[in-house]
């Protein structure tokens, strides 16, 4: 018997995935509609999917009992229905309804189980909404009575229909009605083609069944369509036999241009048999009574694919444990049953590595994700501040890891919000620096090597490094401003409290954030980086780890402990003799070739005590994140192994330069480390 309880909680996951896909589309749509506003041309399909969308969510909400949601989405289809029938207009005014609506929506949902109130919110959105949908325009007199269409024709039209009619007579379009015949065994296809070509050069009104001279081998269609062409250029469009086409609204009475619509082009007499004819209309009937799903798509809990991504990892352990008997029976001297063995073992090894690729594709998904979130809020924070934003988005096509990219998400609606409010001036303060009225917002990814690179990047008023630095010694942060580059007072604006602002905002000033920033990204080994030019604009660089599931390590060991890198942060590993190490300003650097080399004695990082006198001669593991490079000193090599890290878990979550955990083959437990965040603090501190 199933569970009641467990029921209902697989239920209202169901409808959590189901409305967050359906929300993220409409603010998506919305975005969009905001844009066509502007420009004062708006695609009636974008209009018709946010309304089907709201519409889709109300029944949802109503099939799965969510009567908050499905009242709010119920108010929101009766506004956009108003919309799309061109009943009201779409201003700026509707637009700020339409996204305070669905940022309510957003809230009530992600709430849902928490038991929070917002019967007080929803009704403040539903007299909105309502106030909006009943300022209806004027009513005049309608022109379409001057098209000389006939009554049974526009009587037969939708009031949507007629409202898309009204729209392309005010643009001052031909309105042509194409009558066209086609044979029953294909005129699904052939009307398909004869719209799509319509679309491209105007508006496909309204398509109506017509009464055909044989009925019994073939249907008419009416099709009513709205364009700049004249009917010489939509004859051309066309460019087929068996059209009869009428200008309505010409200086002339309408005219036809008529050709026998007996045959549509390519269809035989209805009296001669075809053979391969009659065979495919089963096939089609049997397609619309399959119960089979169009989608090929199937939806997976993350937590399922963790699950599985971790029984990979217990299957890569076991192999590594396999190997290593291996090589102990060959030494024992069971050659014969070693060398089998060994087989065998790398025959699982290819086996587990086409597995673990599979199973980390299926964990990535495109950056673009994350990026259609940020333009909402783009929307959002710019019509708050009053400024004017244009948000253009590259690399959207680059992928990183599902639990990377929500791990990220809120550290970039802080840089996001930081780059309006900070960031960007006023159209006034623009437009007085000589730049264009409109900010410019770029969000772009890329991959590099190993690690996918994030930019945030504005074209506004920069960091005033002079300013920070005065800020830093005021906070007692330096002593004194010598020395101290702009490199280092960029720094300061990720340590806690700090804050350039002179007033304090609902958006910043408060000095919380960007420490909160760097913390969250570097909780995914992951570095996050400025670069800016005063008056010029700033650009924030986050550099992270394709995944963090599965990877290649490489084991090494200082002071009797083991420790594992991630061999995607590995540039080179060399030997160094004690002598060969220089001090510069008390931080110990190497010549490497053309470059001064800094240096971290891994031991004193994580100050550990060393039982035994450290060797003369050692090993210097280069590793790098961005641009930045540094080497790591330690005993030993021990060798590369494929490692799951598994979270360290609260308690441990302060501790600098440590990512994770991971179990080796034989049973020990070892640290994995952050590189970035060793890189980031060994800098820092100097080693």
């Amino acid at each position: 018997m199933t569970n009641t309880h467990d029921a209902s909680g697989r239920a209202v996951d169901d409808f959590l995935a189901e409305a967050e896909e359906i929300v993220e589309k409409l603010n998506t749509d919305l975005v969009t509609l905001s844009d066509c506003a502007d420009s004062g041309e708006c695609d009636p399909d974008l209009l018709n999917a946010i309304f089907r969308g709201s519409h889709s969510l109300k029944g949802l909400a109503g099939m799965f009992g969510f009567t908050e949601i499905q009242s709010l989405s119920h108010n929101l289809e009766n506004l956009l229905d108003s919309l799309r029938l061109g009943k009201i207009p779409l201003t700026p005014e509707t637009m700020n309804v339409l996204f305070d609506s669905m940022e309510l929506l957003s809230g009530i949902i992600r709430s849902i189980g928490s038991g929070e109130d917002h019967s007080a919110a929803i009704e403040d959105a539903v007299s909105r909404l309502n106030a909006c949908a009943s300022a209806r325009e004027a009513q005049e007199v309608s022109p379409l009575r001057e098209l000389g269409m006939p009554e049974k024709v526009l009587s037969s039209l939708t009031e949507y229909e007629e409202h898309r009619l009204l729209e392309n007579v005010k643009k001052r379009r031909n309105i042509f009605s194409i009558h066209a015949s086609f044979s029953l065994m294909s005129f699904d296809q052939d009307l398909g083609e004869i719209s799509d070509t319509l679309k491209k050069e105007g508006e496909v009104v309204s398509t109506l069944p017509s009464a055909s001279t044989s009925p019994e081998s073939f249907i008419d269609f009416d099709i009513l369509f709205g364009t700049d062409l004249d009917e010489e250029g939509l004859t051309a469009l066309l460019d087929r036999d068996g059209l009869t086409i009428i200008h309505y609204g010409s200086a002339a009475q309408p005219e036809e241009r008529s050709a026998p619509p007996v045959a549509a082009p390519a269809s035989p007499p209805p009296s001669v048999p075809v053979p391969a004819t009659p065979a495919t209309v089963p096939a089609g009937i049997d397609d619309q009574l399959t119960a089979k799903s169009m989608s090929r798509t199937v939806r997976v809990d993350i937590g399922k694919l963790d699950e599985l991504m971790n029984i990979v990892g217990e299957l890569v352990l076991s192999h590594s444990t396999i190997a290593d008997i291996t090589t102990r029976m060959r030494l024992a001297g069971f050659s014969s049953l070693a060398i089998e063995l060994g087989k065998a073992a790398k025959g699982l090894d290819r086996k587990l590595t086409e597995l673990q690729k599979g199973v980390m594709e299926i964990r990535m998904i495109p950056v673009g994700q994350l990026f259609e979130k940020m333009a909402r809020i783009v929307r959002k924070v710019s019509r708050e501040q009053g400024k004017k934003v244009d948000l253009k988005l590259f690399g959207a096509d680059t992928e990183l890891d599902k639990l990377i990219i929500e791990d990220i998400s809120d550290p970039m609606v802080h840089i996001i919000r930081n780059a309006i409010d900070h960031g960007l001036e006023t159209p006034e303060e623009r437009i007085a620096a000589g730049k264009p009225e409109r900010g410019t917002i770029r969000l772009s990814s890329y991959q590099k090597g190993n690690h996918v690179v994030i930019e945030v990047a504005d074209d506004g008023r920069g960091f005033n490094i002079e300013k920070v630095k005065q800020k830093a010694l005021e906070k007692g942060l330096i002593k004194t401003l010598e020395g101290v580059s702009d490199r280092d007072a960029l720094d300061f604006i990720f340590l806690p409290g700090f804050s350039t602002a002179d007033k304090v905002s609902e958006l910043s000033g408060r000095g919380v954030g960007m420490d909160v920033v760097k913390s969250n990204i570097a909780a995914v080994s992951g570095m996050v980086d400025i670069e800016s030019e005063f008056g010029k604009g700033s650009r924030i660089i986050i550099t992270l780890p394709i995944t963090l599931a599965i990877i290649k390590a490489l084991l090494v060991l200082t002071a009797d402990r083991t420790y594992a890198i991630p061999i995607t942060s590995v540039l080179e590993t060399i030997i160094v003799e004690e002598r060969e190490i220089l001090t510069v300003e008390r931080k110990e650097v190497y010549q490497l070739r053309e470059t001064t080399l800094p240096l971290v004695r891994l031991e004193r990082f994580f100050k550990v005590k060393r039982e035994t006198p450290a060797p003369c001669s050692f090993y210097v593991v280069v590793v790098g994140v961005a641009e930045k490079r540094l080497g790591i000193i330690v005993d030993d090599l021990v060798g590369q192994q494929d490692i799951v890290i598994k979270s360290l878990g609260d308690m441990f979550k302060g501790y600098k330069g440590i990512s994770g955990a991971a179990d080796l083959g034989d049973q020990r437990t070892i640290l994995v480390m952050d590189v970035g965040g060793i890189i980031g603090e060994a800098l820092r501190s100097g080693g």
